[in-house]
């Protein structure tokens, strides 16, 4: 008998770590991960009566325990959907803790910092105008992370003085991204898995002329490059110049 092509069953599971009160990582990956994957998400620990810092420096001795969450259900990779511990890092340590985390899992386990670092290498884009959502603190870790990672940051362009990455809208994402003026050589990095992006991205990529980078779509697209999986529609109209590293369908 001959079966037409499968809409509903998966071909490829892939595994998501979110933070407790991300609001965006989970609907973003959905989007942007092709059919053929499903997702399935387990949530970071809550700590609570912590600062931003403290739950930063606290996440990677939780990652390890968490990606247990998933018992026996056969992954064939794992996004760890967080930025901001990356960035306390040298990137030469957080390369180092993605491929230890990969070995324990017997899986491709993604770290966002390392997915973005591969995705600008893919667009072959060293100079980078960083839009970050953070504090100044974590702005300034962001900065240092990306420029010992080799690349020209050109531009720092800083939301709020406070953490506004969970509650910005797609409306004032692409307010500020109306303000930047990027030299066609750049790529945009909008840091943050917990920022929604999607939107904001779709309407003013034509307008600023230049790829536009998100930590979520670097998760995914790493996830499917290591699984050799076709551009979603999502990341086709986001950004093109990087879904088209990817299967065609």
């Amino acid at each position: 008998m001959i079966h037409p092509p499968r809409r509903w069953h998966p071909t490829h599971r892939v595994g998501l770590l979110s933070p407790s009160a991300n609001p965006a990582v989970e609907p973003e990956m959905r989007h942007l991960l092709p059919h053929q994957a499903a997702l399935h998400v387990a949530r970071l620990p809550v700590m609570p009566n912590t600062t931003l810092e403290q739950r930063n420096a606290a996440y990677p001795a939780h990652v390890e325990t968490a990606l247990g969450a998933f018992g026996a259900l056969a992954l064939d990779a794992v996004i760890v959907g967080l930025t901001g511990p990356s960035y306390a890092l040298p990137p030469q340590e957080d390369q180092a803790l993605q491929d230890r985390l990969s070995a324990g899992a017997g899986r491709p386990v993604i770290l966002a910092a390392r997915a973005i670092a591969e995705a600008l290498a893919a667009l072959g884009r060293t100079r980078l105008l960083l839009f970050s959502p953070y504090p100044g603190w974590l702005t300034e870790r962001a900065e240092r992370y990306w420029s010992e990672a080799g690349l020209d940051l050109v531009q720092s362009f800083k939301v709020s003085d406070t953490f506004r990455a969970y509650d910005l809208t797609p409306e004032e994402v692409a307010d500020g991204l109306a303000k930047l003026s990027p030299s066609p050589d750049c790529a945009v990095l909008i840091s943050g898995t917990g920022a929604a992006t999607l939107d904001a991205m779709e309407w003013m990529r034509a307008r600023l002329g230049v790829p536009l980078l998100s930590s979520n779509i670097a998760c995914a697209f790493a996830a499917c490059r290591r699984l050799d999986l076709p551009a979603s529609e999502a990341m086709r109209s986001c950004c093109p110049d990087l879904a088209g590293q990817l299967p065609r369908p």
